[in-house]
């Protein structure tokens, strides 16, 4: 079973639609009654701010029991501000703590390489092998939709960047934890690819 993270400023139709059409049993975070022993994998969608994604996850006393289950190895795609707020805090909201499950920070994009925010269509470069990228092309461009970016403290964790800028991380790999800047729920075939390879891991 997977555990769909609603976080409330998500886009949570479209990865609900995703699961529906892949034929995949999925439940919400939201739900009143969660049996977190049924979880089977955790996907957390993006977009929203760093502040009022971790205010909902306390007000809904989520936070505890998303910890519990990273602890238990569950894996967990964060996507976007999905990722971000595994990290230990972010330059978006001062004094606003993450969950601190990887040690880092999220930075605001200061590159002259791109445009900003960064809105659009870009490749990643690979920078060590991951299953969530297994029979993904590299030239396939991939959609993204943020300000800012993680820099986890653990440069190993890092598996691919920015094309046209290194400096930017556009995903990680922690055990049982992937994360990725881009959004793969609308990234066509691309995302596609890197959706089912979580499902299947």
């Amino acid at each position: 079973m997977i555990l769909l993270v609603n976080s409330e400023v998500a886009n949570i139709g479209c990865w609900e639609n995703i699961l529906r059409k892949k034929k995949i049993k999925y439940f919400l975070s939201s739900d009143y009654e969660i049996d977190l022993d049924q979880v089977q994998k955790i996907i957390f969608p993006g977009i929203g701010n760093f502040a009022k994604v971790m205010k909902n996850l306390e007000k809904y006393d989520f936070k505890k029991k998303l910890t519990y289950l990273l602890k238990k190895n569950t894996p967990y795609l964060g996507v976007c501000v999905g990722m971000q707020i595994l990290l230990d805090e972010s330059e978006e909201e001062k004094g606003v703590k993450g969950l601190g499950i990887i040690k880092g920070i999220c930075l605001k994009i200061k590159s002259n390489k791109i445009t900003k925010p960064h809105n659009g269509w870009n490749n990643i470069k690979f920078t060590q092998n991951s299953a969530l990228f297994d029979k993904f092309e590299v030239a396939s461009d991939l959609y993204f939709n943020h300000s800012y970016y993680c820099y986890p403290n653990k440069k190993e964790i890092i598996t691919s960047c920015l094309e046209d800028d290194d400096k930017i991380v556009t995903s990680i790999q922690n055990k049982n934890i992937y994360g990725v800047q881009f959004h793969p729920e609308k990234s066509q075939i691309a995302g596609n690819i890197i959706i089912n390879n979580f499902l299947n891991l």
